[in-house]
């Protein structure tokens, strides 16, 4: 079917270039065949794709992919940014001298945020053009590639974080008062905290001996850390060693955190309270957090643990390991196998002397995420292993962390037939075939025809384009006034994160009248009493101007029809194909 449907193209192309040197019907811009063509045909990705901080520099890699038979000279790098305001500026990348068949090369741009930029995410729009072999005296087509850019105050947005408790009488008097150190940091890189504002709840366990269990520090300095003490007696009702700490802070540009944040501590205590002085320490994951919702593959990842002793007793020697999840690809007849999650400047394993009695103590480790990482939920294994305060060795305790990693949705077009010409009343055609580039499936793939004019087969849908996957869309535009009139492409389709992406593709069409015979040439009445026919013996009237340009009048009767056979085929192998899958 699909051998048939490319030699009607063939042949429908034909015929439109014999009709234009025929002059009887406008010149169209035809893309007959990408084989035939000395016009290269680029794929554009983006490999990596750094955080946008206000006043810093960010790159974005690029991977520019020949994907047609011919070779491209001369690649220039550009962007845009979709609306008015354009807080970017770049250094444009050296020129790709020529890109052969087949071969791929990256650009490596680096951006830099204004100073007075505002957070916001700003689609950017990347693209990169090319000469074809005929070094500028034919076609300079260009392709794009559109992501989002997310600006920030800083690659981690300042936070407060409570990085260890310690209890400074080394042998504290509970029933009488206690010193508990809470160490702070601000884990922004270049942002500073400013009023502080900690408050302390000892709950039943504990009464706050300080004048206020309020406390207010000016300001923490970026990536600084600082401490806040609070002087604690144990209550009557106390049956463990857990506190409650509420913060809350300013930011560096004078706004506040939206809402205060609660930590719930374990104080490192080892008198035995009631229900929790077993035999056996008990080591868990408290919980874990990641520093994104959402992990793009090739992106870093944070994740950070919390390990909590239950006991009152102290444990030694903890070792914590995270299991490796492996993927296997195939490339060159062979295969490979990386891993999806690899740690960045460590091992994947770390290692704490010790953990006190009910105390919680937070680790955080940093990934890279695999490119080539299918878009699914990872079940990490983790493993604790462990001694008691005696040295003995614990059963090691078996966990698991989840990590969702998704995938980049990316359509790709691989050409469009727009026409530059029509006349009134005459069907004219529109194509264009796309391919999905992604690593990831795109649902609801719609193709509509929108603009000045009257339309046929307008609309075209597609429930699931697969990775790898082409689509072509044919319809018609017919005009019903003489004029330029405007008319688009709008194609839109569901990405694995189930939002709905769009792409407009416009045109401009000059709109004419048809070429009007002469009256009374078709009525066989010459103006000067003559009969035209008559004088050179090829008959009159309707007849002679029929029988003068049938090859013309044939042509346009066979293009259309071949046009119209062509769409049906179309419609019919997309419903056969569907009937298949049901």
């Amino acid at each position: 079917m699909k051998r048939r449907v490319n030699r009607l193209k063939g042949i429908f192309a034909l015929l439109v270039m014999l009709l234009t040197l025929t002059g009887a019907m406008p010149a169209l811009a035809v893309i007959v065949d990408v084989q035939d063509s000395i016009i290269p045909i680029l794929s554009v990705d983006i490999q990596r794709q750094e955080q946008a901080v206000i006043g810093q520099e960010f790159t974005i890699v690029y991977n520019i992919k020949n994907i047609s038979n011919k070779p491209a000279f001369n690649l220039v790098f550009g962007f845009t940014v979709e609306g008015d305001y354009n807080p970017f500026t770049a250094t444009a990348p050296e020129a790709i001298k020529q890109l052969d068949s087949g071969a791929s090369a990256t650009m490596t741009v680096k951006y830099k945020v204004a100073a007075d930029a505002r957070e916001k995410t700003f689609r950017m729009t990347s693209t990169v053009s090319c000469q074809d072999a005929l070094m500028g005296q034919g076609a300079n087509p260009s392709y794009s590639t559109i992501t989002d850019v997310k600006v920030t105050f800083d690659p981690v947005i300042p936070d407060l974080l409570i990085t260890d408790i310690k209890v400074l009488e080394q042998k504290p008097d509970i029933d009488n008062g206690f010193t508990a150190r809470i160490f702070l940091k601000n884990n922004s890189l270049i942002y500073d905290l400013r009023s502080v504002n900690l408050q302390l709840d000892g709950g039943d366990n504990f009464e706050v001996l300080n004048v206020s269990n309020k406390t207010e520090l000016k300001v923490i300095s970026a990536n600084q850390s600082a401490y806040v003490d609070y002087k604690l007696r144990a209550k009557d009702t106390r049956k463990g060693n857990i506190v409650k700490l509420t913060s809350y802070f300013n930011y560096d540009n004078g706004s506040t955190k939206e809402k205060p944040a609660e930590e719930t501590l374990n104080l490192p205590l080892s008198t035995n309270v009631a229900g929790n002085n077993g035999k056996i320490p008990r080591v868990i994951i408290k919980k874990y957090t990641l520093s994104a919702d959402k992990v793009l593959a090739g992106d870093k990842i944070d994740l950070t643990v919390s390990i909590e002793n239950t006991n009152t007793r102290p444990v030694k020697n903890v070792l914590v390991n995270f299991g490796v999840q492996s993927i296997t690809s195939s490339s060159g007849g062979g295969t490979t196998t990386s891993t999806v999650f690899s740690p960045v400047n460590s091992s994947n394993t770390f290692h704490m002397d010790k953990i006190e009695g009910q105390t919680m103590v937070n680790r955080t480790i940093t990934f890279n995420v695999d490119s080539g990482a299918t878009a699914m939920t990872y079940v990490v294994p983790v493993t604790i292993t462990y001694e008691d305060e005696n040295g003995t060795a614990v059963t090691p305790v078996e966990d698991t962390v989840n990590i969702p990693v998704t995938q980049e949705s990316k359509l790709t077009v691989i050409s469009t037939t727009f026409p530059n010409t029509a006349n009134v009343g005459m069907p004219t055609p529109v194509q264009a075939e796309f391919v999905n580039s992604g690593k990831v499936d795109i649902a609801d793939f719609t193709v509509n025809l929108e603009g000045d004019f009257e339309t046929m087969d307008a609309s075209s849908y597609q429930a699931k384009l697969t990775i790898g996957t082409t689509n072509s869309y044919a319809g018609m535009i017919v005009p019903s006034e003489e004029g330029t009139k405007e008319g688009k492409l709008v194609v839109s389709y569901t990405d694995n994160n189930n939002e709905t992406v769009t792409q407009e593709f416009p045109f401009t069409v000059e709109v004419t009248q048809m070429e009007e015979v002469d009256p009374g040439i078709i009525d066989g009445n010459d103006p000067n009493g003559m009969d035209p026919g008559m004088a050179d013996g090829q008959g009159s009237g309707a007849g002679a101007f029929l029988k003068a340009h049938w090859l013309t009048i044939g042509l346009v009767l066979v293009v259309a029809g071949m046009f119209i056979y062509i769409v049906r085929l179309k419609k019919k192998s997309k419903e056969e194909f569907f009937d298949e899958d049901r």
